[in-house]
């Protein structure tokens, strides 16, 4: 959806005057905050901006999804009678009180993934449980796999990020600091495309937001990651940062797990738009 402006005024009530457009002010600016509004074909996140004559505005056909309140759904990839491996949705929370209320008081948060991260999540059963596994990722005996669609084209096929990772003070996110908790990532380049790069990680260590801000270091942020990520750079629409649990592989109790997450529909069409051939294939 496309309009002229015509004249100036500010980008929300402009919206608003919009015929086909019934929103109140505060749904707009989460449309704005998603990277679903563009002005003159560049990325709008702020609702204070003020449009001049003949400022062209679009919305991506996505931006009707966000009034859609769907009850999340967490299908179940593995079980057995130590552990469940659900495959999470963007959105949730990985917290003790989000796992009770969506889980019960039966199964434990082993691990965490973002907010916004899709995939594969392990949940134990039991305290007991809980523990033995918690055991095996603090000794660096659970292969991870992420996916993950980066802005721009790559030009290394494979490397190795090691740093040191703190928490910032203001706001929730990780920054670079001598003093903070090692992180390693190994990365490799799946396919590139037109102007991003499908790309497999492999955190060794789990720190909060550790992919995000080892691929914005390499100057290739992921699609939309307005926390680390040149915000207005991306070419493409989606409501979250593009990366997804794909793989658990573990073993406990000499049975090995070993648990692969589908690619979620966000991720597998931004690819296909960069120019990605069949992202399904290359896992």
């Amino acid at each position: 959806m496309k309009w002229r402006a015509t004249s100036s005024q500010n980008i929300i009530a402009f919206l608003q005057s919009v015929g086909s457009i019934d929103a109140s002010g505060k749904f707009l600016r989460k449309v704005l905050e998603a990277n679903l509004c563009r002005v003159n074909g560049r990325v709008e996140r702020f609702g204070s901006t003020r449009l001049e004559k003949g400022d062209w505005v679009e919305l991506a056909p996505e931006w009707q999804e966000l009034a859609k309140v769907a009850p999340l759904q967490f299908p179940i990839l593995y079980e057995d009678a130590l552990c469940q491996i659900v495959d999470k949705p963007a959105g949730w929370v990985c917290s003790d009180p989000s796992c009770r209320k969506t889980f019960g008081p039966k199964l434990f948060l082993v691990h965490r993934l973002d907010k916004d991260t899709t995939g594969a999540l392990l949940l134990a059963k039991g305290l007991q449980a809980r523990e033995e596994l918690m055991a095996l990722f603090a000794a660096r005996q659970v292969d991870k796999e992420y996916i993950a669609l980066v802005d721009g084209l790559v030009r290394e096929n494979k490397g190795v990020r090691e740093s040191f990772l703190a928490k910032k003070r203001l706001f929730e996110g990780q920054t670079i600091w001598s003093q903070g908790e090692e992180a390693i990532t190994f990365w490799e380049v799946l396919q590139r495309g037109k102007d991003a790069t499908y790309v497999r990680c492999q955190p060794l260590t789990g720190r909060t937001h550790q992919i995000r801000v080892h691929m914005a270091e390499l100057s290739h942020p992921l699609i939309v990651d307005r926390q680390y990520g040149e915000k207005l750079r991306s070419r493409y629409f989606a409501k979250r940062p593009l990366l997804h649990a794909q793989r658990l592989r573990f073993t406990v109790d000499g049975t090995t797990v070993d648990v692969r997450a589908p690619l979620p529909e966000d991720l597998l069409h931004v690819a296909l738009r960069a120019g990605i051939a069949q992202p399904h294939a290359l896992l």
